[in-house]
This record gives structure tokens, C-alpha cells and sequence, in this order.
């Protein structure tokens, strides 16, 4: 059975983040493995985010703007974002973008083959897949099974679906303005729930149009289907496009605690170790940052674990919002516009990192409804 040091369960966003990291650490001379069964060589999702700074995959960038655009019932909102851009990169860009950082080291092993089981041990944890069996000192688990992820017991598990379904289009004539994102446009019936649309321009005649919703139930595909195509007609006045890919799902987005240690020798990362941020559906700065967190754990400490946990008022922060989203989601909408309106955009999305001072905290939660927040704040889970 051959032995590695770093075995990535799963080569999607967090593996790879992982291991590009660990090529480039002294950690480089130890034997490194990606497992992963899919095909990641092709185009199959879309990973956005803003920052201050270029990181480690800024090559993979298909777009950045310096503009967001916010639309709803208070009117549009157009917000220079100072000192952060907006980025987006495609799925494969991405993925091609960290296979040539660890050829480029040359440390690196992948084998595609679909995991089984995951075994713990004393000194090592053993990976089964198909017909085969590799051993890890330290095995890196984003694998989701159908169901994940297994509620914490406790109080405070509040539990919506993500629902998404985007549409990267392209149009007889131009319609898109180019230098703008739509981060939040609100004109779609909410139904008692969040939904937005959501528009990355990347040419007057080309963008992905997103539709999303934070819902109790998964969302059918007709539904959003047919929302955007409503969404084109309407606002853009496009009755034919074609479209040139497509992207969707349903994310689990809860503020139960997510056990990062499976096992003396298995560690969760990425959206199995609660890297999605409840609150946003965000997820990509952040496992950015624990990737490195990692590597520095093994550098100074020898194992993985040691990894800052997310501020605690944060956590609690996170979980009244969602609290909100769930009880009141049909005025989500209004909240979020009052939320941008009253606040600069730079605090608003310092706040989303977690990045905040605790003055910025403390206006950003003066600037919202006190009423259902305070409800929500009070609220006592069964």
C-alpha cells in the first residue's frame, strides 16, 4: 500500500488550495496526493470574491470590476468599491491554474478514482477507493456525501438551501454594461424567502446571469428557469440568447458547528469543514485563508489542527442573520438595501471578511432594523 504524507480527499476548490500551498512550503519534499473522480480540466462552476490584494491564483481571473450595482425597491445603487475589486474565476481556469503552480514544484501526485471510506488510524488514516487503498499521515477530507452535512446537536441550528442557477449568455446586441457588476437585484417575487438576481458582465453582448434564492425547500429547476428568462425579457429586453454554459445547485447553509477534526488523522476542509459562510454563501477568501492556516500549523506545530475558529461574534452574528433569513425572508430584500444604503461599501464588505473593527461592527448593526434582529438575537432554538 504506498504511503503519503498529504492526501487530498477531493481536488474541488479546497484540495486544491491546499495542496498548491503545501508544494510551495518547505513541506514540498514530502510526498503529496490529489484524489478526486471528477473532470477538472472543464469549465463546471464559477468562485467570486473581493480583496485588496492579488492572491496566489490572480492568474485565473477571468473578470474584476470596481463597480457593484445594487437594485430594489429603494431604487439603484451604483457603489465604487475604493480600495477592493470583485473578482471571478471560472472553474476551470482555476483548476488549471493550480495544477501548472504545483507542476511547477514538482511535488505533487493525483489519481482519479472515486473514495469509498475514509479510515482512521494511530499514525495514519488509509483511503479506500474503487479497487485500491493509499495511506496518509495526514488525510485533508472535502468529500460531501448525499445528506451532509450532519446537523451539531444544540439550540442554535438554523438550516436554509442556497439555490442557484446561472446562465453564462450571450446576445444578439449589446445589453450589458460591461463595467458594473449586479451584485443584488431584487425585481423577482420573493415569495417569503431571499432571491436575487445576480449579473457578472463580461461584454455588452456576454455575462453569467444568476439567479438565487435562500429557501426552506431545495429550488425546482423549472422555477428558476423560468426566472430567468422573465429576468432577461424584463429587464434587458432579450427574448433570444444562447447560452453558452451553465452552473447550479444547492448549497447547505446552516450555523451548526462543522467538526474540522474527523479523526488523530483526518481533518475536514472547505464546505464540509464549515467554510461556507452562513450568512453570504461565500466561501472562497475563506479557504484561502485556512489553507494557509494549515500549512503553518504543520510547519509550527506538526499537525494540522492548530487553526484560528471564527470569532465568536461572528458566529453569533451569523447565526442571527440567518435566524432573520428564515423567519422573515421575504424582507430580506429591504434589510439588505437598507444595510448598503446606510453604510460605505468598503465596511460592508470588511464586515462579510470578518475583518471588521469593533466601531464598524457596532454602525453596521446600528444601521439595521432593530426589531426583528432583537427578536432574532432573543430567539431560542429547540
Amino acid at each position: 500500500m504506498k504511503h503519503y504524507d498529504y492526501i487530498m480527499a477531493g481536488g474541488g476548490l479546497a484540495g486544491l488550495s491546499l495542496a498548491c500551498r503545501l508544494a510551495r512550503s518547505t513541506l514540498r519534499a514530502r510526498p503529496i496526493l490529489v484524489i478526486d473522480h471528477a473532470d477538472k480540466s472543464k469549465h463546471d462552476r464559477t468562485f467570486s470574491f473581493w480583496s485588496q490584494e492579488p492572491d496566489l491564483f490572480a492568474s485565473a481571473t477571468s473578470r474584476s470590476w470596481r463597480r457593484l450595482r445594487v437594485v430594489g425597491r429603494q431604487g439603484e445603487r451604483c457603489l465604487d468599491l475604493g480600495e477592493y475589486s470583485y473578482h471571478t474565476m471560472r472553474g476551470g481556469d482555476f483548476y488549471r491554474c493550480a495544477r501548472r503552480i504545483m507542476e511547477r514544484f514538482g511535488a505533487v501526485e493525483f489519481l482519479d478514482a472515486h473514495i469509498d471510506t475514509i479510515e482512521d488510524g494511530d499514525r495514519t488514516a488509509t483511503v479506500r477507493m474503487d479497487d485500491a487503498l493509499v495511506q496518509g499521515t495526514w488525510v485533508f477530507d472535502s468529500t460531501l456525501t448525499p445528506g451532509y452535512p450532519a446537523m451539531a446537536s444544540g439550540n442554535s441550528a438554523t438550516r436554509l438551501n442556497l439555490s442557484f442557477l446561472g446562465w453564462e449568455v450571450e446576445t444578439e446586441h449589446d445589453v450589458f454594461e460591461p463595467d458594473v457588476v449586479t451584485f443584488m437585484d431584487f425585481r423577482t417575487p420573493q415569495n417569503g424567502d431571499l432571491r436575487f438576481f445576480y449579473v457578472l458582465p463580461f461584454a455588452p453582448n456576454r455575462a453569467l446571469v444568476e439567479y438565487t434564492a435562500f429557501t426552506d425547500a431545495r429550488l425546482s429547476g423549472a422555477e428558476a428557469r423560468s426566472a430567468l428568462e422573465a429576468y432577461l425579457q424584463d429587464v434587458f429586453e432579450v427574448n433570444t440568447f444562447d447560452v453558452v454554459s451553465r452552473e447550479g445547485g444547492c448549497l447547505p447553509i446552516t450555523d451548526a458547528s462543522f467538526p474540522r477534526r474527523l479523526g488523530r488523522r483526518v481533518m475536514a476542509i472547505g464546505v464540509k469543514g464549515g467554510l461556507l459562510k452562513p450568512s453570504t454563501g461565500y466561501a472562497y477568501t475563506r479557504v484561502q485563508a485556512d489553507s494557509e492556516a494549515i500549512v503553518a500549523s504543520l510547519l509550527t506545530r506538526g499537525h494540522p489542527f492548530d487553526v484560528p475558529a471564527s470569532d465568536p461574534s461572528y458566529r453569533w452574528l451569523d447565526t442571527v442573520m440567518l435566524r432573520v433569513m428564515a423567519r422573515h425572508g421575504g424582507e430580506m430584500h429591504t434589510i439588505m438595501e437598507t444595510l448598503l444604503a446606510r453604510n460605505p461599501i468598503g465596511r460592508v464588505l470588511s464586515f462579510l471578511d470578518e475583518s471588521s473593527s469593533p466601531l464598524d461592527i457596532l454602525q453596521i448593526m446600528a444601521s439595521l432594523p432593530p426589531s426583528r434582529f432583537i427578536e432574532a438575537a432573543l430567539l431560542n432554538h429547540k
